[in-house]
């Protein structure tokens, strides 16, 4: 019973000492190709800043005026594809790059802004010469946009 009572009362100590942070507004800015207006970036790009934040030790609360909102603003998010070959030999570089500016608003405080740049590499060889497409990998977008993130919140809050 003592273990259970005193289990609560570190989560609500923890609770009440953590840092809380709103997310604001995240907006695609993103005006050519197939993620320009993507509704599903923008809600993608919220869950991995909730993920994130969590990590960091922050608590999320909904929008009030006393606490610090975070907002994103996805500028530029692209796959720069880059394709090798000698005879039946094969390689093929992508590299998703992000770039997500971040403004961290504080009642009272001047607007503090970044701009963080995240990039994600994945490398095939082949014996024979295969056209990928130069679309997104999921895993390759998420690893680099997982790292922009962490970028901006360890360089805002």
């Amino acid at each position: 019973m003592k273990v259970i009572l005193l289990s609560i009362l570190l989560l609500f100590c923890s609770d009440a000492f953590s840092q809380k942070i709103c997310i604001g507004n995240v907006t695609n800015s993103i005006k050519i190709g197939s993620l320009a207006n993507n509704k599903n970036l923008v809600f993608g790009i919220k869950n991995i800043a909730e993920e994130a934040i969590l990590d960091k030790g922050y608590s999320i609360v909904e929008k009030n005026d006393s606490t610090p909102k975070l907002n994103f603003e996805v500028i530029y998010f692209d796959v720069l594809q880059t394709n090798t070959g000698v005879s039946v030999f094969h390689k093929n570089d992508n590299e998703t790059i992000i770039r997500i500016k971040g403004t961290l608003t504080q009642p009272g405080k001047k607007p503090k802004e970044y701009i963080a740049t995240g990039k994600s590499s994945e490398i095939s060889t082949s014996t024979m010469i295969i056209d990928e497409g130069g679309g997104f990998n999921q895993t390759s977008a998420r690893s680099a946009l997982k790292k922009t993130i962490i970028n901006l919140i360890e360089n805002l809050l």
